[in-house]
């Protein structure tokens, strides 16, 4: 049951986003590659990288003081998965040490930003470190007011 619940309220959060991210017209077959992520020479990760391409949303919930985040949901492409992190494309660059929630199809993450890279005016690719994956629970919403009206930015 609480399974369902969670799905039904990951469904309505992500259609009542705003997905202000702009992909790269070379991007144009991004939701279709999945698999292993090729690895390439002087590559440093640890941990293989699977690319596992779906919607998620985003919540600061650790900003650094010196920048003032938005406090609502932010639509996210997740790009990649490894044992020990993870990759998405987000409108706006985020920076190190900002404390992140990912809310997914079937489970939620707490992550660090370690990285961002600008792609294009409205696409930067942010790399994180895992801080806890979370099964399915009503906590993944946290801060989410009323599903029902698109988020204001």
């Amino acid at each position: 049951m609480l399974e369902s619940d969670y799905l039904a309220q990951y469904t309505a959060l992500i259609h009542c986003l705003d997905w202000e991210i702009v992909l790269p017209r070379e991007w144009a077959d991004f939701f279709d590659q999945r698999g292993h992520a090729p690895s390439c020479q002087g590559d440093q990760r640890a941990s293989q990288r699977l690319r596992l391409r779906t919607y998620g949303a985003m919540f600061i919930d650790d900003p650094l003081p010196a920048f003032p985040r938005p406090t609502h949901p932010i639509g996210v492409y997740m790009s990649d998965f490894s044992r020990q992190g993870c990759g998405f494309l987000n409108s706006f660059a985020l920076l190190p040490e900002e404390q992140i929630r990912i809310v997914l199809p079937t489970f939620w993450v707490r992550l660090c930003v370690v990285r961002a890279r600008r792609i294009t005016k409205h696409c930067f690719e942010i790399g994180t470190v895992l801080k806890s994956r979370m099964d399915p629970s009503e906590e993944a919403f946290r801060n989410v007011a009323d599903l029902s009206q698109p988020s204001a930015t």
